[in-house]
């Protein structure tokens, strides 16, 4: 009973500080910082689902961030549809995407399947450069719309402010931790991580590893296109720089730095790394090896992430506290 009650005062404490945000730092700088933290909460939490879930690395995860941008801002555009109706269609383009991608590269594994998920997101990235007459090429889609108003328990709601992006963007991030939290607590999230822990001895049980591993690409695929038709909806604009390997590489470090294995930890990761580059500004031309090098102490020094770290810790010190009870439930003397 008490440690439900720590837990409901601290989730309380959480959703109070998370609402109080836009109050206490009213500044539209630091609310696009944390709108974007958001977007890249679902993107690494997205991408954990593949990486902490089912072990298997991929490098072109931006490839599927940049297909629901891409979907939803010229579906917007030429047909006039409401991003109400794009946000789920470039999910699902996203997500049928990386099915059939899935199929066809996750009998790889290791480093190969990181090269190979890498030259796929470099394609994509080649399409959207040269595809003119649907992407615009290098000169992007401008005039994207923004969300229209809808109603809400009676509520005409209107998206126009930052501060309002960012409620919306903490019901998305919300939304995609209670569709992680669901998977990672049943069969299916069971089948996953015996994939990640040992996939022969998985398939010895009877589990069909490769159906796993697809299940998770696809969804992480389809949540990255969610998050891309999110982005270009904030943003307005977008073009084929957002959506280079860079971006993958910068999704997966969120993922790591966070911590694979945990749902919380990706989000941690994205917070940190999302706000950690815009306080090193000050530092001019040194900000780069100033964040490389913090990058380089936490992973070595945390190698499960700092989530992870800081969870297993807790866990230990919470073993040490709990008195050992003997037979016949006597606690020893």
């Amino acid at each position: 009973m008490k440690g439900n009650l720590q837990k409901a005062l601290l989730a309380a404490a959480l959703i109070a500080a998370l609402v109080s945000m836009p109050r206490l730092f009213s500044m539209d700088y630091y609310l696009h910082i944390f709108v974007m933290s958001e977007i890249y909460a679902v993107l690494a939490l997205s991408l954990s689902l593949l990486v902490g879930f089912t072990g298997q690395v991929s490098m072109g995860h931006a490839a599927f961030y940049g297909m629901g941008a891409y979907t939803s801002a010229i579906l917007s555009i030429r047909l006039g549809l409401s991003f109400w109706v794009t946000f789920w269609v470039a999910g699902i383009f996203a997500g049928l995407a990386a099915f059939i991608i899935g199929k066809l590269v996750l009998r790889l594994r290791g480093h190969v399947l990181a090269i190979t998920t890498a030259f796929f997101g470099v394609l994509v990235a080649v399409v959207m450069n040269n595809w003119i007459p649907v992407t615009n090429g290098p000169m992007g889609i401008t005039g994207i719309p923004r969300p229209s108003p809808f109603s809400f328990l009676g509520l005409n709601i209107v998206l126009e402010s930052r501060t309002d992006y960012y409620f919306l963007g903490l019901v998305f991030v919300a939304g995609v931790l209670y569709f992680l939290w669901r998977i990672e607590n049943s069969r299916i999230g069971d089948a996953m991580i015996a994939v990640r822990e040992n996939e022969e001895l998985a398939a010895s049980i009877g589990i069909d590893t490769m159906k796993s591993k697809v299940l998770a690409f696809t969804i992480a695929g389809a949540l990255a296109g969610l998050a891309g038709a999110f982005y270009a909806h904030y943003i307005l604009f977008i073009s084929p720089v957002t959506f280079t390997i860079n971006e993958s590489i910068n999704i997966l470090v969120m993922v790591i730095f966070g911590g694979m294995s945990t749902l919380f930890g990706p989000v941690l990761g994205a917070i940190c790394l999302t706000v950690l580059p815009e306080l090193l500004r000050m530092a001019g031309e040194l900000r780069l090896v100033i964040y490389g090098v913090a990058l380089v102490f936490f992973i070595i020094k945390m190698p499960m992430g700092v989530w992870g770290t800081f969870r297993d810790r807790l866990i230990n010190y919470r073993k040490k506290m709990t008195p050992h009870r003997g037979p016949g439930g006597r606690l020893p003397f």
